[in-house]
């Protein structure tokens, strides 16, 4: 959830899309000049001996974005569990960082397409489960459609209405 002073923490990859969208918000309300580390990449000058310089040799009119490199890493450090920022792959540089996460997150081209199809077929056969609910009925359509959004898989307004009012079971459906 994160609070004014820490960010909100990601535990699990599974998580990633509600805590980008909070962690975002997070970072822009706290230090705008952060963000703006994930948007335009940064390397971080290096000296002859490829350690970072001190701030003191960085020029002056770099300072800033080297600030908000470090800021951004440090935030990213404290939001991101251990074994999930392990595995992720970048190039140390915060933008790389934002850009491994969302690719682990959206997977590779084949991964993606395959995860489409799914959701699409998924989407074709929902119906109401017996014993379910109507709140769990609708808790998992929307979680259903919220994925497909995410993916991409746009659908009309009408076929939403249309898929929800068919997968109800008999019991649920007014006789004529």
């Amino acid at each position: 959830m994160g609070t004014s002073n820490k960010p909100p923490k990601l535990l699990r990859m599974e998580d990633y899309p509600s805590w980008a969208d909070k962690f975002e918000t997070y970072v822009q309300t706290i230090n705008y000049d952060a963000w703006e580390a994930v948007e335009m990449e940064y390397i971080i000058p290096r000296n002859e001996n490829v350690t970072t310089h001190r701030l003191s040799q960085i020029p002056k009119a770099e300072k800033p974005r080297f600030l908000g490199e470090k800021n951004m890493m440090n935030l990213f450090q404290q939001a991101i569990k251990s074994e999930i920022f392990q595995l992720l792959q970048h190039n140390g540089s915060c933008h790389s960082i934002w850009e491994a996460l969302l690719n682990n997150d959206r997977g590779n081209p084949n991964m993606r397409k395959s995860k489409i199809g799914l959701f699409k077929k998924e989407f074709d056969i929902f119906v109401m489960v017996k014993g379910e609910s109507m709140a769990q009925l609708i808790e998992r359509y929307c979680h259903l459609v919220n994925e497909m959004k995410r993916l991409g898989i746009g659908k009309q307004e009408y076929e939403h209405f249309h898929k929800l009012a068919n997968s109800l079971s008999d019991e649920w459906k007014l006789s004529l």
